[in-house]
């Protein structure tokens, strides 16, 4: 009886090996993979900005004075020419202020001639005093006339009144801006980064744009000519301004105009590259797993790989000669249960 045992569990355990090593052969047989070839071309790495055209030639207009606007000649969009009067402070109070300024200097100069007459009365030091008080009325007098000159503003250079911020009747402090002129002649283009993109972006790099107001078809060509050092909020998030220098310029571009810029921040030219997705981790290093044939049999050879840039189709550089143009890589396996 009990070798009769022995005999059955020999042939019980006979039958789990086979059917094991039977069920390992069918589950390859059954492994489906989806490939991909290894293929040679051009990555790019970019990020996407919206933006308009802006003049890289702005001025920007003040009085040196505080007054009342009494007229303001120019209004956004219009055009100006170089010394033409722009706008006026008020001046009816200057012939007050003139006789003002001429009675102190006046009074000033009565006072340091009385104390001249009676030196022993004052001293030297007190002298002195009242010939600094006199040179300070001087000096506010001259104000007064400078002033009286200055209640005009008067275009520096020629352009398009880009921003007004003033109306006849408001007052306005000394040195506020009031008008800005640009040259529509001279434009490029300007854009908020996200600050978690910026860190990718340098002067130089180059962007492809397009405008909404024209075809998608036509892409202009530029590069980024200047970087703002200070952030901009804009609702709670962080933006950093960029300028991008167009090289084909068309004479149809607008200030305002938006436009979609994709900045470059890395590329590889002809260079082997995977699907992203063909590319797994393991231990820190990365490898892929090629799909063989040998002796009609498929075989899957794990090779590891240095990958380089990401490009926006999806797809990663292979750098040096370890996988070859038209291999096929594994991007999804599939095993039927």
């Amino acid at each position: 009886m009990k070798k009769k045992k022995i005999i059955i569990w020999t042939v019980v355990l006979a039958f789990l090996a086979l059917g094991g090593y039977m069920l390992a052969t069918s589950k390859d047989e059954s492994t489906t993979y989806t490939t991909e070839s290894v293929s040679r071309g051009d990555l790019a790495q970019t990020v996407s900005v919206t933006g308009e055209v802006v003049s890289s030639d702005e001025t920007e207009l003040s009085f040196p004075l505080t007054g009342r606007i009494e007229s303001v000649l120019a209004d956004v969009g219009d055009r100006v020419v170089k010394g033409q009067k722009l706008a006026t402070i008020d001046r009816s109070t200057f012939p007050q202020q003139l006789r003002q300024a001429e009675l102190d200097i006046k009074i000033q100069k009565e006072n340091l001639s009385n104390m001249e007459r009676n030196k022993g009365t004052y001293s030297k030091d007190q002298r002195d005093a009242q010939k600094a008080t006199i040179k300070k009325t001087q000096s506010a007098y001259e104000s007064v006339l400078r002033q009286n000159r200055d209640n005009s503003l008067y275009a520096p250079v020629s352009g398009m009144v880009i921003q007004r911020s003033v109306d006849q009747g408001e007052t306005v402090i000394a040195g506020k801006i009031i008008l800005v002129i640009a040259n529509p002649d001279d434009l490029l283009l300007e854009s908020n980064v996200p600050e978690v993109d910026i860190i990718g972006i340098s002067k130089g790099q180059k962007a492809l744009t397009t405008f909404d107001a024209l075809s998608e078809d036509e892409l202009f060509m530029g590069r980024i000519s200047d970087i703002d050092p200070a952030a901009t909020v804009i609702q709670d998030v962080v933006y950093y301004r960029v300028k991008i220098h167009i090289e084909n310029f068309d004479q149809r571009l607008k200030m305002g105009m938006t436009c979609n810029n994709d900045i470059i921040t890395a590329e590889a030219r002809d260079t082997l590259m995977v699907p992203q997705r063909a590319v797994k981790k393991e231990n820190g290093k990365r490898y892929v797993e090629i799909l063989r044939e040998k002796d009609k049999k498929q075989e899957v050879e794990k090779v590891y790989v240095e990958t380089g840039i990401s490009g926006d189709n999806g797809m990663v550089e292979i750098k040096g000669n370890l996988l070859k143009e038209g291999e096929k890589v594994i991007t999804f396996t599939k095993e039927k249960k």
